[in-house]
């Protein structure tokens, strides 16, 4: 395969954070990606006579295009005789939602050749606009991802973050927001409950850092599911102390059983998962209530009213509204049914075992 030359206006837009990542080692991972090339690629600023990326835009260019042999130039001239691809143009179109032959055709015409820094601002912000998940609830989808997604906007403009420092961040917030419930009195309620609900946004952080700069791991993931595990459990211990410390012992011991329970199909399910040999993650009852096609809506309703996003939203506006009684009380009752749920997923996964060795000798 020929060699490729990747051409930008100037240093200014070849190592301008696109999304978190210089643009030159953006484009680089989109040839790759798209061309399936591994040769050398000479990559051209055409309007600075001499080109020396700084260390960051190099480490990047070799983790994204690992089987690129790139060649930094700086001369105009050096751009004539051969594959040329524009590099803005190319970030550009697949910003803008083209396919990926189509971005590269006209990154090879350079339909769009001219591209300022402000092209490529509006480009990252649409990267991150498309790091949402088609399995998002219907709170996640429509108020904690623009809330997190402006947030990770931020984030990616500064040098040397990466996900698990925004993972760390949502596990500092649950820190602050059990160090509220327990000693805080009636205000410390308040501020946690603002502060779980803090943290239910803040999660979807790391997952789009992650996802906009090619970072995704199986090790972020289940850092990531045992920080959500224990923001949960650490606002449900907090409500306990704070019911026992109102003098409200029948929402205590309920909370005790809620936890109990919890934390039970919590252990099960992360269990499952390292027994499969998958990333620690606690939707083994979701994929299973999913997996023999699409659920009847009772169950669609129930997945969803069940799903993280909208059960800390609820239970933060619950305890706010100052029915952190009746929230410890409902809690028990759905904890219960949701554990034998899991159970029943569970033991009907180690059934189906058996049948499915004999199935495949």
């Amino acid at each position: 395969m020929a060699d490729i030359i990747l051409t930008f206006s100037g240093t200014k837009t070849a190592q301008y954070r696109v999304a978190g990542l210089p643009a030159v080692a953006r484009a680089l991972n989109e040839i790759a990606r798209i061309e399936g090339f591994a040769g050398t690629c000479r990559c051209i600023a055409l309007a600075d006579p001499d080109w020396t990326p700084d260390p960051h835009t190099r480490a990047e260019c070799a983790r994204l295009a690992p089987q690129i042999a790139v060649i930094f130039e700086g001369s105009a001239a050096a751009a004539m005789g051969g594959d040329v691809i524009d590099g803005e143009t190319l970030i550009m179109a697949l910003a803008d939602g083209s396919a990926d032959r189509q971005a590269m055709a006209q990154a090879r015409s350079h339909a769009l050749q001219g591209a300022t820094l402000c092209d490529l601002r509006r480009a990252g912000r649409r990267i991150v606009a498309a790091t949402g998940k088609d399995a998002d609830g219907i709170v996640s989808r429509y108020l904690n991802r623009p809330i997190s997604q402006a947030i990770t906007n931020l984030l990616l403009r500064m040098p040397g973050l990466l996900p698990n420092h925004a993972t760390l961040g949502t596990a500092f917030l649950a820190l602050c927001m059990f160090a509220a419930l327990v000693g805080g009195g009636e205000a410390g309620v308040i501020a946690g409950a603002a502060l779980f609900q803090a943290a239910s946004v803040f999660d979807g952080v790391d997952g789009e850092m992650a996802r906009a700069t090619f970072r995704t791991s199986r090790q972020g993931a289940t850092l990531d599911s045992m920080v959500d595990a224990m923001t949960n459990l650490s606002f449900l211990i907090g409500l306990i102390f704070a019911a026992r410390r109102a003098g409200d012992v029948e929402a205590a011991v309920a909370g005790g059983v809620t936890l109990v329970a919890l934390a039970l199909g919590l252990a099960l399910m992360g269990g499952r998962a390292r027994a499969n040999g998958e990333p620690i993650n606690f939707d083994v009852v979701k994929k299973a209530l999913r997996h023999d096609g699409k659920p009847s809506l009772l169950v669609e309703a129930a997945i969803r009213l069940t799903m993280r996003d909208f059960l800390a939203l609820a239970c933060a506006v619950m305890v706010l509204a100052g029915f952190m009684h009746a929230l410890l009380i409902g809690a028990a009752v759905v904890a219960l049914a949701w554990l034998a749920v899991t159970l029943g997923v569970l033991v009907a996964g180690v059934r189906a075992r058996p049948r499915q060795s004999r199935s495949a000798a």
